[in-house]
């Protein structure tokens, strides 16, 4: 089993999955209680970490201001990404940061999407 695979079986323990892998592809994506998407992919030798939450009006404004956000906001040690997607189920608002794969831990998935997820309400509530 590799580090990827590792690591997420840990998360999903920790969080009540007893079978959470990543796809052929090395994607994972979650869909949590509240209704938002953790995601987790390798891109190479990085990994990405993504969180989204569904958007019922105004996709690209609050994108926009979001971006705004970040520019003015960011933090040299987690770079946030902003970005949208729109699936059947409707759009979503993407925030999404990268780390060495090397670095993947647990407690980097549990931190990495608490910091995505409130990164996204300080931003709401500042603008």
């Amino acid at each position: 089993m590799g580090h990827m695979e590792q690591v997420l079986a840990e998360f999903g323990r920790d969080i009540g999955l007893t079978a959470l892998a990543p796809s052929g592809d090395g994607h994972v994506q979650l869909r949590l209680e509240s209704g938002v998407l953790l995601g987790v992919s390798t891109q190479g030798q990085e990994v990405v970490l993504h969180y989204a939450e569904p958007v019922q009006y105004d996709l690209a404004g609050q994108a926009l201001k979001l971006m705004r956000w970040v520019a003015r906001s960011e933090s040299a040690a987690d770079p946030v990404q902003v970005g949208v997607r729109t699936t059947v189920q409707g759009d979503w608002l993407v925030l999404a940061t990268r780390l060495p794969l090397a670095r993947l831990s647990v407690h980097e998935v549990h931190r990495l999407g608490a910091y995505l997820q409130s990164s996204l309400e300080e931003a709401r509530e500042a603008c």
